[in-house]
């Protein structure tokens, strides 16, 4: 298993855990995040907070699980840029809009620490099911 693949499954399993401790700690102290309604949270602790909060409320009960690991490019000094999908279960948002299951793509700049990595930037885009037979790249 790859140290991407690792750091997935490891972020996979905490979100399903609710284990918001596990999840802060696959980040690393300047993490920036960029959320899939463009809230930009800047710094370790701006982060974490998010996270818990939204994990805590509107994201309780919506698991999310990997579907693919889709590219994967080594940067200098070992940081990796890596784009992985997610499917994640329906929601409710804070403002009573009921959300049906969706898939997202997360885009994440690792950087080493030790023998693993950590994400220094992460941002999460909503795959469109209505554009993506579109595309002009996958499209049949």
């Amino acid at each position: 298993m790859s140290t991407v693949e690792r750091l997935a499954r490891a972020y996979e399993a905490a979100w399903n855990a609710a284990d918001m401790t596990a999840l802060a700690a696959l980040n690393a102290p300047e993490v920036h995040w960029v959320n899939v309604v463009g809230m930009h949270w800047q710094g370790f602790d701006d982060v974490a907070r998010a996270h818990e909060v939204f994990c805590q409320s509107m994201f309780k009960d919506a698991p999310i699980r990997l579907e693919a690991i889709e590219s994967e490019v080594a940067l200098p000094g070992g940081a990796r840029v890596a784009v992985i999908r997610w499917a994640m279960a329906a929601f409710q948002a804070p403002d009573g809009r009921a959300f049906p299951a969706t898939r997202s793509r997360m885009t994440l700049v690792l950087v080493p620490r030790g023998d693993d990595l950590t994400i220094a930037h992460g941002a999460n885009i909503n795959i469109d099911p209505l554009a993506e037979p579109h595309d002009p790249i996958r499209a049949g």
